[in-house]
This record gives structure tokens, C-alpha cells and sequence, in this order.
């Protein structure tokens, strides 16, 4: 499902996405709720992430289940490209190869909080990764709190959060974290082990 542009302020609710490379990609939108929602078993050499949103703004997601995303670019739950003011809130994600959720150049204002996430991710729970080489920007503000984790998606315990990532994939660049002159994630707490 793609949506570009438009006058937003509309819900995507009670649907199943399974089978395919990705399932929603919100661009140049505001005010657009994702709510009630199953993303199961998605794959392909395209998939980004099972919630893509590039642009936007207001963006909520809540309350869905988010699990079996795999493929060898390490696809994502929830992927906010330039986004701001948006929450991702009380949603389950679980056997993502990727990090559950990522943000990328400028995003800024958006909380992650009151999610489950138990063997998913690579890197860290939320990070932010991009191409700062290419005039890219780190982003702001965008905070984690308030949520219950289990492992990453080896087993392995990772870091809640990770930022300022650049390289790494088809850069030809070493992956490097902490790029940023300030930290574009900060841990607010309340966060527990599964």
C-alpha cells in the first residue's frame, strides 16, 4: 500500500499484511494513524521495512504486531525517513532481522515508547543510520522510554539505542556510530527486561 501526498488525517487499521517485500509506505503526509495491524512474515530483496514513512508528519503507530520480517538487507518494523512529531506506541515486534525501529536523515521529535520487542534487531532497538557523506542530516529530539525487550534478533543482547550511524553495507565505509555533534536518540528510561 503506497500513499503519496494527500490531504492525511485517515486511519490504516485492522488489516494483515504477510507475503509480500513491504506492506505501507506513507510519503509527504501528516496526521495518518496505522492501528490494530498485523505485519507477519514479510521478505524480499526490496523491503525496507513492514511501515516505511518518508516526509511526514504526525504520524502514529500503535497497537500493531510486528513479526517474521527477514531478509539479507536486514529489513526493519518501522522505518521514519525525514518524519517528525510521530510516535510508535504500545506495538509487539518480534523475529526482525533489522533494527524494529530506524529513523534517517533529519527525523526529529518522534518517541518510541510502551513497545514489546523480543528477538529483533541487529544493531539496537531504535537507531538512526545514514548517509551523513552524502549531505544527509543527524536528526533531534526523538526519544525512547517506557518499554519492555527481550534479545536482538541473534540471541545476543543489544544496545535500547544507537545513533549517528554511517557506513557499513553497500557504502564501501566501516559502520560508525555517535556521528552526530549531539545524541538524535536519548534514552528517557523506564525501560525492562522481558
Amino acid at each position: 500500500m503506497c500513499i503519496d501526498g494527500g490531504p492525511g488525517g485517515f486511519t490504516i487499521s485492522g488489516r494483515k499484511f504477510s507475503g509480500h517485500d513491504n506492506a505501507i509506505l506513507l510519503r509527504n503526509v501528516s496526521n495518518v494513524t496505522v492501528s490494530g495491524n498485523t505485519f507477519k512474515n514479510l521478505s524480499g530483496s526490496t523491503g525496507y521495512a513492514a511501515v516505511h514513512v518518508k516526509n511526514s508528519s504526525g504520524i502514529v503507530i500503535r497497537k500493531n504486531t510486528f513479526s517474521g520480517l527477514r531478509n539479507g538487507g536486514n529489513m526493519h518494523g518501522v522505518y521514519l525517513v525525514q518524519t517528525s512529531r510521530s510516535s510508535i506506541t504500545s506495538n509487539k515486534f518480534s523475529s526482525i532481522t533489522g533494527d524494529p525501529v530506524r529513523i534517517r536523515d533529519g527525523s526529529r521529535n518522534n518517541t518510541v515508547s510502551g513497545n514489546t520487542f523480543t528477538k529483533s534487531g541487529q544493531y539496537a532497538l531504535f537507531s538512526e543510520w545514514g548517509r551523513l557523506e552524502k549531505g544527509e542530516t543527524c536528526g533531534r529530539g526523538n526519544v525512547f522510554k517506557s518499554n519492555k525487550y527481550g534479545t536482538g534478533y541473534s540471541g545476543k543482547r543489544l544496545p535500547l539505542i544507537r545513533w549517528g550511524g554511517k557506513g557499513g553495507g553497500s557504502t564501501g565505509l566501516r559502520l560508525t556510530w555517535n556521528n552526530c555533534r549531539k545524541a538524535s536518540i536519548v534514552n528517557k528510561g523506564g525501560n525492562s527486561k522481558l
